[in-house]
C-alpha cells in the first residue's frame, strides 16, 4: 500500500529526531520522578504512587505524560495533600504531555507529509518527463534536424494550437513562458538541446514553489532587461 510505505519512509527519516525528543521526555521524567519522590515521601500519596524512583517514572509516565486524561486524576489527589504539589505535578503534565508529545506529533506529521510531498513531486516529474519527451517528438517536426531549437523554432513551436494544449497539461506557465523564452535562449548561445528545453519547461511549472536559483536567474533576467533599455535609449 502506498500509503503505508509513505509513513514507514516518513518515521526512518524522522527516526534521529524521534529519538532526541524520547531522550529529552526521559530526562524530564527522571527528574520530577526525584523531586516528587522526595517532596512526597511520608504522604499517603507518596506510599501510593511515589514510594521510589522507578514507581515514581511509571506513574507519571503512564498517568501524566501518555495519559489521554493528562494526570487529572493524580493532580486531584496532589491537590488534597497540598496545593503546591498540584501545581508541580501540573507544570510536568504542560512540560512532558502538552508539549514534548505535541513536538513529537507535529515532528511526525510534518516528516510524512514532506514525504508525501517529495513522492507525489517525483511521480509527478516522472510522468511529465515521458508527456515532454512526446512533446519533443512534435519539437522536432519543426526543427531544422540538429536536435536543438533555436528562438525562431520556438516561437514556431508556440504558435500552434496543439502546443497550447501540450503545455497546458503539463501545468507550464504559458505567459511566463513567452516572456522569459528570449532571455533563456540568449543565456544558451541562441539555441536549446532537449535536456535544456525540457528543464526550462519543468522550471516554469505554474505550481513549482520558487528556489535560490530562480531567484538568481530572475536578478539576471531583470539586469538584461534594464541593460537592453538602456542600451535603447543611448
Amino acid at each position: 500500500v502506498p500509503e503505508l510505505l509513505v509513513i514507514i519512509r516518513g518515521l526512518a527519516i524522522a527516526l534521529r529526531a524521534i529519538a532526541v525528543v524520547l531522550v529529552l521526555i526521559g530526562i524530564i521524567v527522571y527528574v520530577a520522578a526525584i523531586l516528587m519522590r522526595s517532596l512526597l515521601d511520608g504522604t499517603a500519596m507518596g506510599s501510593a504512587h511515589f514510594s521510589d524512583v522507578s514507581s515514581a517514572m511509571g506513574t507519571l509516565l503512564l498517568d501524566c505524560t501518555l495519559s489521554g486524561a493528562r494526570g487529572n486524576a493524580l493532580i486531584r489527589e496532589a491537590n488534597a495533600e497540598h496545593p503546591v504539589f498540584a501545581i508541580m505535578l501540573l507544570i510536568f503534565v504542560l512540560l512532558a504531555n502538552v508539549t514534548m508529545m505535541g513536538v513529537l506529533t507535529g515532528l511526525l506529521v510534518q516528516t510524512v507529509k514532506t514525504v508525501a510531498e517529495v513522492e507525489k513531486e517525483e511521480k509527478t516529474i516522472a510522468e511529465l518527463r515521458i508527456a515532454m519527451n512526446d512533446l519533443w517528438t512534435f519539437v522536432s517536426l519543426v526543427d531544422d534536424g540538429d536536435n536543438s531549437i533555436t528562438e525562431k523554432e520556438f516561437k514556431k513551436f508556440m504558435s500552434k494550437k496543439e502546443t497550447a494544449l501540450r503545455m497546458k497539461s503539463m501545468g507550464v506557465d504559458m505567459e511566463g513562458l513567452l516572456n522569459v523564452s528570449g532571455f533563456v535562449f540568449e543565456q544558451n548561445g541562441g539555441a536549446l538541446c532537449k535536456e535544456d528545453f525540457l528543464g526550462m519547461l519543468l522550471d516554469l511549472r505554474g505550481t513549482k514553489k520558487a528556489t535560490v536559483k530562480d531567484h538568481v536567474e530572475t536578478r539576471k533576467f531583470i539586469h538584461a532587461q534594464l541593460k537592453n533599455h538602456s542600451l535603447m535609449l543611448s
